[in-house]
């Protein structure tokens, strides 16, 4: 049995006219843009270097604000950090 032979169809090269219905992209019809959904203030913090076990951590202020507490990340050891009226600009510090 011999092998079918392809046809080939021949293809348009034309281009529709500017005027042709959905050939015009109109951004005006999108929707807004979402809005994200959690957008309260991010948290305070201070970085730690925790001595104990030689490991970096965040401690973040606490709900009275009036210091930073938190936990080494490895073995749980409390750290409190007042914060004083006046205090300095320095982000990072060692502890333990």
């Amino acid at each position: 049995m011999a092998p079918k032979k392809r046809t080939t169809q021949p293809v348009s090269k034309t281009v529709p006219p500017a005027s042709a219905p959905g050939s015009l992209f109109d951004t005006a019809s999108d929707p807004a843009p979402r809005q994200p959904e959690n957008t309260r203030a991010p948290r305070p913090f201070i970085g730690i270097q925790f001595k104990c076990c030689s490991t970096y951590g965040r401690i973040y202020r606490n709900h009275e604000a009036n210091a930073y507490a938190g936990n080494c990340p490895r073995c749980g050891k409390r750290v409190n950090v007042p914060i004083r009226h006046g205090g300095g600009s320095a982000r990072f510090f060692s502890a333990g």
